[in-house]
């Protein structure tokens, strides 16, 4: 399984840096943004599991972040904030937190309160699946194999290459079509609805091909390419 991706947007610099290193030393992916606009910036090039928000520094902002991220499963967040009053709390879990915790914390509770909320994000631990996009097939561990259209092909190729096999809608479209547009983003959503209904038959109702936040497709099991013959 891929390392969790976990996003710090936190004002103290120092702070950050501890809680980066200790979340790191949990064999973590960990990556610090001071101000909300960077953040809006590297998630728009990277997968984000847990997000920890500064509450107080951030204010508005930050309350804006966590309710656009409640609409994602895939996505867990974490509100820190040094006031801990009744309202704020309450406001931060009508937003869309998850946990609040108060400041001054130790950074290794926080890592304890991630591996909790990871443990209920829709990730999975199954390997061995096999694509083969000369045949067009994609095999599951101790499945048949599943038939792919052309276009199912080329997207599971583009994702298979892909750091941590995510891309972004547009990406795909231009692998897929040569360009990006409102047209072609339709398609590939219907491309997509329809690969899911095909995993969903052999597979139930565990979330294969993931929808992160804006527009980023992830296919969670790790695929390997089939051997040339």
């Amino acid at each position: 399984m891929n390392p969790l991706h976990v996003s710090i947007i936190e004002q103290d610099p120092q702070l950050a840096e501890r809680v980066v290193e200790r979340l790191q030393s949990a064999g973590m992916t960990a990556h610090h943004c001071s101000q909300c606009e960077d953040f809006e910036h590297y998630c728009a090039r990277h997968p984000v599991d847990v997000v920890v928000l500064d509450a107080a520094g951030l204010g508005q902002p930050g309350l804006e972040i966590a309710a656009r991220f409640a609409k994602h499963p895939e996505v867990r967040v974490v509100m820190v904030d040094a006031h801990n009053e009744a309202q704020d709390r309450i406001n931060s879990i009508s937003a869309g937190a998850d946990v609040c915790l108060r400041k001054p914390f130790d950074p290794q509770e926080l890592v304890a309160i991630v591996q909790r909320l990871a443990s209920r994000l829709p990730r999975t631990i199954k390997s061995g699946w096999t694509l083969d996009p000369a045949r067009a097939l994609l095999t599951a561990p101790s499945t048949n194999a599943i038939e792919l259209t052309a276009m199912e092909t080329v997207l599971l190729t583009q994702l298979a290459m892909a750091p941590d096999q995510a891309l972004r809608s547009e990406a795909l479209e231009l692998a897929i079509w040569g360009l990006s547009d409102y047209y072609n983003n339709k398609r590939l959503q219907v491309c997509v609805s329809r690969l899911r209904k095909k995993l969903i038959c052999r597979h139930g109702s565990e979330q294969l091909l993931a929808t992160c936040w804006r527009s980023t497709y992830q296919f969670v099991p790790r695929m390997q390419f089939a051997p040339v013959c």
